[in-house]
């Protein structure tokens, strides 16, 4: 059975849920951590002990490996470093873009707003996932407001400033059919795409 594969926290918080959908997005997450750890990492599952910071962000106990996790819809994503990471990942669905003036900072609202309409709610994802994977990889979760910090984007240029923070972080976003992809690293090396993983491949033996 997959769930005895998993930790004894996410377990139960799988039997917790109400809708099955949720269920198996924190069983594949976890899934997907203990495959790659296992893959490229060298570990045994066995010996893999996943716990949190203060903040609630998990990590692999007396390990240099860092990882974070995401999902939404269809997918869970996951990105793994030797240094601090933090990914985000959101379905691009219509929302009310008034949303941006209430969370976000004044000068990302004006340039969403600059934004042709057609390119406006591609920009909105790309901001909020962003912001996302900044607030995962500096694993503070809600205690760090996303109107705290504001990020530029210019060509391929992405540049993030918080005033709270003199060495920043690197990002590199990708795009997954309608969905919206952020990576946040100290480390300046990402990979140019993504690497899928079946559910056969994480449900495999390991």
């Amino acid at each position: 059975m997959l769930l005895k594969r998993i930790s004894k926290e996410n377990r139960e918080k799988c039997l917790r849920f109400k809708f099955k959908e949720d269920a198996l997005r924190t069983l594949y997450g976890e899934l997907m951590v203990r495959h790659v750890l296992c893959q490229k990492f060298s570990f045994t599952n066995s010996n893999i002990e996943l716990v949190r910071n203060e903040s609630g962000k998990p990590y692999v106990k007396d390990s240099p490996i860092h990882f974070n996790i995401s999902h939404a819809g269809d997918f869970v994503v996951c990105a793994f470093s030797e240094r601090e990471i933090g990914i985000d990942i959101e379905q691009k669905k219509e929302v009310d873009l008034k949303i941006a003036q209430r969370f976000f900072c004044e000068q990302e609202y004006e340039s969403l707003l600059a934004q042709k309409s057609c390119d406006q709610l591609a920009y909105f994802y790309s901001l909020w996932t962003l912001k996302e994977s900044y607030i995962k990889w500096l694993g503070t979760g809600l205690s760090t407001p996303l109107d705290s910090f504001y990020f530029n984007i210019n060509a391929n240029n992405i540049t993030c400033v918080d005033n709270n923070r003199k060495a920043m972080p690197f990002f590199k976003q990708f795009s997954l059919n309608d969905y919206s992809i952020s990576v946040c690293s100290i480390i300046d090396e990402f990979p140019d795409k993504l690497e899928k993983i079946s559910i056969e491949e994480m449900t495999d033996k390991f």
